[in-house]
């Protein structure tokens, strides 16, 4: 099916990727194109455009779009739909969720939105262990940092699909558990579909018609980033019923809190799968995400059309820099709450490349860290791995310190936030757009509104210690009391002590 979309003056359209926030909005004359039939971005993606005049672009199985001047053209395996006549995008993005991913009134636990998330992958890295899991744990409160929720990452697991931990590596994995309990954390473990060849649990899923299938019928064996291994099909009840054995099982013998979902990429899929039931490499993307509803503490990093689910969705691991890394944070959050995906966490702070944190890395940017860190502070989530007290000097980790605070000081709003979200599926994370249409504030994406009254402005460039800032109308208390009359933009101090945000005050 083929479909044609001609811009209206002025008009500017987000959506389709999480990762496309830098490229974000599209307006008439730009180089786009894109094809979202598999989504191959590793993050989260919906078969959704939204303008800023109130129209909206849909299709259930994903287009593939090519922008021609100022025509949208549209190629799709099934029905695409153009709905309009809501004004603005905020009406365009409220008609589009209460007719394609409306909210059940379901959201994460409450502490994925007051405390930081802390994730063992960048100090441990494969070599996750119950002493030093411990460790990590009581120096985050030597560090004056709160107890929040701790994911014990990959290789834990004896392999890919022997969902039990290594006796060598934990050897009293429940007495672990409560004492990290005891200390105030709930407890996460990192999990994926894939299963190691001949193993176990692989002939027993591949003898009970399990797993996904070659054209010819035989086991698919597929290369990620781990190496190679079989493939959960989602789509089959039998492999489901298995992975929840798994998973309750950990709960009920160790006290697991819930689970750190990698991987279901669509990619790891291919039309010509031998599965189950029909299905698409995203329609398995899907189903890996729906999965993660019977678990009130999840994360999810690849997510297919998985909007207004309960599910705490973090973006894919960014670089330690300053180009590549903590300045698509912001556009990219926006890019996700625009899609529906509220629960929206960034990458770890500092980033997610552990090479850079190696003792001795000369890439180490202590005013990298700490923007990174006041850039998380006023999104809905906050999440380390990299420790502060270990790469930092004390003056650097200290406002780390004061960012956490500032999201503390903002957690009942943000969960405010977040309550409405689960019933509107409204962003949390706003384009200013969004909040403010028809102020010629369309293509801002380096600034964000954290509900309709707070806006946020991270630094992002090294050695920057003043911000020109974007104000709508109306007038805005800056964080040291100056208010400044909006509608223009004006030029803040910014430390590397302080993250820029106003608070809109009539």
């Amino acid at each position: 099916m083929k479909f044609v979309v001609k811009l209206l003056p002025g008009e500017y359209w987000y959506g389709l990727h999480s990762t496309c926030g830098r490229k974000m909005p599209v307006k008439a004359g730009m180089d786009f194109e894109d094809d979202c039939r598999i989504d191959i971005t590793g993050n989260q993606s919906a078969p959704l455009l939204l303008s800023s005049k109130g129209r909206y672009v849909w299709c259930d199985n994903g287009f593939a779009v090519k922008l021609c001047g100022d025509v949208f053209l549209f190629e799709a395996d099934s029905e695409i739909e153009l709905r309009g006549g809501y004004e603005n995008l905020r009406g365009a993005f409220r008609a589009a969720s209460d007719a394609h991913f409306p909210g059940n009134g379901q959201l994460p636990p409450k502490n994925f939105f007051l405390k930081p998330q802390y994730n063992t992958w960048v100090e441990l890295i494969y070599d996750q262990n119950q002493e030093d899991v411990i460790k990590y744990a009581h120096n985050i409160l030597k560090a004056g940092l709160p107890a929040g929720i701790l994911m014990i990452d990959d290789n834990w697991n004896r392999c890919y699909g022997d969902w039990e931990f290594r006796k060598e590596k934990f050897p009293d994995p429940a007495a672990m558990v409560r004492e990290l309990h005891d200390l105030g954390f709930e407890v996460m473990l990192w999990t994926c579909p894939f299963i190691s060849p001949d193993t176990a649990n692989f002939r027993l899923l591949r003898d009970k018609g399990g797993l996904v299938r070659e054209p010819d019928g035989e086991v698919a064996v597929r290369k990620w980033w781990n190496g190679y291994s079989a493939v959960l099909d989602m789509t089959n009840p039998v492999d489901r019923q298995w992975y929840w054995e798994q998973n309750h099982r950990l709960m009920d013998e160790y006290g697991i809190d819930g689970f750190k979902f990698d991987a279901g990429d669509s990619i790891f899929y291919r039309d010509d799968d031998k599965t189950y039931a029909p299905v698409t490499p995203n329609g398995q993307c899907r189903l890996w995400s729906e999965m993660g509803k019977d678990y009130p503490y999840n994360e999810y990093r690849a997510s297919w059309n998985a909007a207004g689910l309960p599910l705490v969705q973090r973006l894919c691991d960014k670089s330690h820099r300053w180009d590549t890394g903590v300045v698509v944070l912001i556009p990219d959050c926006l890019s996700q709450g625009i899609l529906g995906y509220a629960f929206n966490c960034p990458d770890m702070i500092g980033g997610g490349s552990f090479v850079d944190f190696l003792p001795g890395a000369k890439a180490l940017d202590p005013e990298l860290f700490v923007r990174y860190a006041q850039c998380a502070a006023l999104l809905p989530m906050m999440q380390y791995s990299a420790a502060p007290w270990r790469v930092l000097d004390a003056e650097h980790a200290g406002y780390c310190v004061e960012a956490g605070k500032l999201h503390l000081k903002y957690a009942e709003k943000i969960y405010a936030l977040a309550e409405n979200a689960a019933t509107t599926c409204e962003p949390i994370v706003r384009y200013l757009e969004y909040v403010f249409p028809g102020e010629g504030l369309e293509a801002v994406n380096d600034q964000f509104m954290l509900g309709d009254d707070l806006l946020v402005a991270p630094v992002t460039v090294k050695g920057q210690y003043q911000r020109e800032v974007r104000l709508p109308g109306g007038k805005w208390r800056y964080v040291d009391g100056t208010v400044y009359d909006g509608g223009a933009t004006v030029t803040v101090d910014a430390p590397i002590s302080v993250l820029p945000h106003f608070e809109k005050v009539d």
